[in-house]
């Protein structure tokens, strides 16, 4: 799933909350539940930790990154700076920033803890590998994200 994918469900699942601490783990949670559904991010198209900075993903990668930090900014600016919505998208966000971050994930793989939540983390995915079926994850995405966008902006 794209971190915009997440950042956005996260916002709208911890609005639900109101409150921070909620908003947080109902981000961290939610992140778990639509990783689950079928979707495609860099790694259907063959990137990881050990290669994302090498794959051609890596544009698609940055665009994602930019996307999700505008959405943020923008949902962080409508809410006044709340902090329910920044904890709210850190939660969303934690998960693929603990486990698939090329530049420490290679290693905390190896190491405990974060080796078995690794192990966690990927028994939730639902990632479309065929490039043939590339668009059919980037839909499931989309409509996420127009839900999110549709409770967040109401």
């Amino acid at each position: 799933m794209t971190l915009t994918a997440h950042v956005s469900v996260a916002c709208a699942v911890g609005l639900a909350t109101q409150n921070p601490v909620a908003g947080f783990f109902a981000g961290f949670i939610s992140h778990h539940i639509i990783d689950g559904i079928p979707h495609s991010d860099a790694g259907s198209l063959g990137a990881n930790v050990y290669n994302l900075l090498k794959n051609k993903t890596l544009k698609y990668v940055i665009a994602d990154v930019v996307i999700a930090a505008i959405f943020f900014a923008a949902t962080w600016l409508r809410y006044n700076f709340s902090p329910l919505i920044f904890w709210s998208a850190l939660g969303g966000a934690l998960p693929d920033l603990i486990d698939n971050s090329p530049f420490w994930s290679k290693y905390t793989r190896k190491i405990f803890p974060t080796n078995y939540y690794h192990k966690f983390h990927e028994t939730f995915h639902f990632t479309i590998l065929s490039k043939r079926y590339f668009w059919v994850g980037i839909a499931t995405q989309v409509v996420l994200i127009l839900i999110a966008v549709g409770i967040i902006y109401k």
